[in-house]
């Protein structure tokens, strides 16, 4: 439409022109709700005249009352979408007047399903919330009856959304078995620990009526250690005296290099093998680096980590790549379909990995170690949808054993809206039971991990009740394997995941835990806190690196060159006993394990670790397998071993019979790489060795190090 307008001396033509204020309306993500949302926006006539319009594009899921006419200026319109199902809508709204180029409205919208809510337990019914957009977990009537996932409760029932009941009561009436109820098989009757002596010439024995009591020992049993063939303690009906041994009188221990001594008029004479000792050698061997062929342009695997079983099997792996190989140094070697996985751990028998299979990540799958088959998989996006409305892309940080039927699972995410190159971090925990169904599930939130400087689990750790610590720290470094700073948030939860305290420790660097009887131990500080509360309760004079703890006695990992280890009244700040490396020898490393010693007079509990020396004149350094008695700091033995000198040993564990050692994981410059960062060694290429060690066994104590348990489980035993 035109028309002529007066101005003084002359005439104006005016011109009406249509547009809409936006231009085009998207509508935020939502989900297929059935809720109606809106958003506010103007059509404008440029014009000095109302003009009659007509509308086309515009039907459901939009909704707009349009006028007939529009007047001058701008005309307030509201566009109402209605979420009823999913998918993407797009439509184009177009207002035309006669005479008028026509104007255009672009309307957008993208909903989703509703979440599946999975119900975290039998005693509370999950449902999605709208007014939260999040599902809830709300607790079902009081007093119902619920499965409590475990045979060691009867009459389970529902109390406050937990399913609660009265304990089993195992009972076979003999004071010479320890009556126990196991989640899985229900009440068993194991032998008792051997009833204690008086460590002297008493011996513990058991009635299965009355319990423990003691009798003598049979005469001629050691009381004390032997110094010499010409005068030692033995037991004379039940009396420990000084007497000159008879010749076969065990003189000196047998050790893994070295049969024992006996007495031969007068001398100590080692039995069945030439000379004092034998070298330790690797039965099996396998270097990752030398694997690689250059000439068809093949990189080597990056296998940086393994597990033991109990009766030495080792199983390869590593964090970010393909080539794990379930127990590599048996005939039953099975590299495939196994693939990439990443904290792999042995639990119930059961090899247990993190992020496989992969692509996406954030499951814990559990496979047969014989055959690599799947057993169970648990995926938290399956379990929990919602966690994925804030971090889309989730993977997992740490395993941890907290029972035989409870597996807490550390979920490391991207916040939504960032790239995968960010410093931010979200963090989920999952509990889950034996057969991988899901317990609980939560965001684990605090301030300190709302900072962007990628806070992460550097320390995990799980009491011999179950109960759950998870110590975050900032990190220094940009990119994997990553190195903490020195300010460290520590929380605890209960084997169900229910929060139980979080501290914050300013002074505090971060790193890996050991729990044992009530206590925490940090590895970079010379703190030790209450497991009941992180409250401080004393510190020692030096930092605990990975220590390992025993009935009796704490031993904080030895220095890499240095010569002195102590051991401390566990529990107490109470130093016991110093040792001093003898000779020129230092330590070679600064890996620390307990391990059962069975000697003449009995089982022996020796802190194992490994030693070198340098001989002199220019020949190549000794280097030995050493292990002390934890109780007073006496030398056990010092067993030379050939073991590839590209770097010190790196990880290793006790099996029975057995040591899996590896050594040799090399970043991409040929140095030995960040070996206490998480994830350790990542993106290196380890060598690996089997190394029989007989007389040694898995020890059953406190805490046999922090990668010493059956399979890097970081439970107390």
């Amino acid at each position: 439409m035109v028309a002529l307008g007066c101005k003084p001396n002359e005439l104006t033509w005016v011109s009406n022109q249509l547009r809409f204020d936006p231009p085009s309306v998207t509508f935020d993500l939502a989900f297929a709700d059935g809720i109606t949302r809106s958003r506010e926006l103007t059509v404008v006539n440029d014009g000095r005249a109302t003009v009659e319009v007509s509308w086309t594009g515009v039907s459901k899921p939009f909704a707009i009352a349009l006028p007939a006419t529009l007047p001058p200026g701008a005309t307030p319109l509201t566009v109402d979408w209605t979420t009823e199902v999913p998918g993407r809508f797009s439509q184009l709204l177009e207002v035309s007047a006669q005479g008028l180029p026509s104007a255009t409205l672009a309307l957008e919208a993208s909903a989703r399903e509703l979440p599946v809510c999975v119900a975290a337990s039998s005693c509370v019914a999950a449902r999605f919330d709208l007014e939260s957009q999040t599902c809830v977990q709300v607790p079902v009537e009081d007093g119902l009856a619920c499965d409590p996932q475990t045979l060691c409760l009867v009459n389970a029932r529902c109390e406050a959304g937990r399913c609660v009941g009265t304990a089993r009561t195992c009972s076979d009436g003999n004071a010479c078995t320890v009556d126990v109820c196991y989640p899985q098989t229900g009440c068993e009757f194991l032998p008792a620990p051997p009833c204690p002596g008086d460590g002297a010439c008493l011996k513990g024995t058991c009635d299965p009526a009355s319990g423990c009591g003691l009798e003598p020992r049979e005469d001629g049993a050691s009381c004390g250690r032997a110094t010499s063939c010409t005068e030692v303690s033995v037991c004379i009906e039940g009396a420990c005296v000084r007497r000159d041994p008879p010749n076969g009188y065990v003189c000196a221990e047998a050790s893994p290099c070295s049969a024992e001594g006996l007495c031969v008029d007068d001398v100590c004479v080692r039995q069945s093998r030439p000379g004092d000792v034998q070298e330790l050698l690797p039965t099996w061997s396998y270097d990752t680096s030398a694997s690689s062929d250059a000439d068809a342009g093949i990189s080597p695997p990056q296998l940086h980590d393994f597990v033991l079983e109990p009766t030495g099997e080792l199983s390869l792996s590593g964090f970010f790549n393909v080539g794990a190989v379930l127990r590599a140094n048996t005939g039953d070697a099975l590299t495939a379909p196994l693939g990439s996985s990443r904290r792999c751990i042995l639990w119930n028998t059961r090899y247990v990995c993190a992020d496989y299979p992969a692509s996406p990540n954030g499951k814990v799958s559990a496979m047969d170690l014989s055959t690599g088959a799947t057993a169970w998989t648990f995926d938290i996006r399956a379990a929990r949808p919602d966690f994925l409305m804030t971090a889309p892309t989730i993977f997992l940080a740490r395993l941890v054993v907290q029972d035989s039927d409870r597996l807490a699972a550390l979920f490391e995410a991207y916040p939504r809206n960032t790239a995968n190159d960010t410093q931010c971090r979200r963090y989920f925990l999952a509990v889950i039971n034996a057969s991988g169904q899901l317990v609980q599930a939560q965001t684990i939130s605090d301030p300190m991990l709302d900072v962007c400087n990628h806070p992460h689990a550097y320390g995990v750790a799980a009491d011999a009740s179950g109960n759950l610590f998870i110590a975050f720290s900032p990190t220094v470094s940009q990119q994997a394997p990553l190195v903490p700073d020195d300010t460290t948030l520590i929380q605890s939860y209960s084997r169900d995941g229910v929060f139980r305290w979080k501290r914050l420790n300013s002074g505090l660097r971060g790193g890996e835990l050991a729990v044992a009887r009530g206590l925490l131990y940090a590895e970079y500080t010379s703190v030790v806190l209450d497991a009941t509360s992180g409250a401080a309760r004393f510190s020692l004079p030096s930092e605990l690196g990975r220590a390992v703890i025993s009935q009796a006695r704490l031993v904080p990992a030895p220095t890499a060159g240095g010569n002195t280890l102590v051991g401390y009244e566990a529990g107490v700040l109470q130093l016991r006993w110093s040792a001093t490396l003898p000779n020129a020898w230092t330590f070679w490393s600064d890996q620390l394990r307990l391990a059962k010693w069975q000697t003449s007079k009995g089982p022996r509990t020796v802190a194992l670790t490994f030693v070198t020396s340098d001989p002199g004149n220019g020949l190549q350094p000794l280097y030995g397998l050493y292990g002390i008695d934890v109780q007073d700091g006496s030398e056990a033995f010092n067993c030379p071993i050939q073991l590839p000198a590209r770097t010190p040993p790196q990880l290793f564990e006790v099996a029975n019979g057995s040591l899996g050692i590896m050594s040799g994981a090399l970043d991409a410059l040929g140095n030995p790489g960040c070996s206490k960062c998480d994830p350790p060694l990542a993106g290196s290429a380890g060598a690996f060795f089997s190394v029989p060690t007989r007389g040694l066994s898995v020890a059953q104590e406190p805490w046999v190090g922090t990668f010493g348990g059956a399979g890097h489980d970081h439970r107390e035993n």
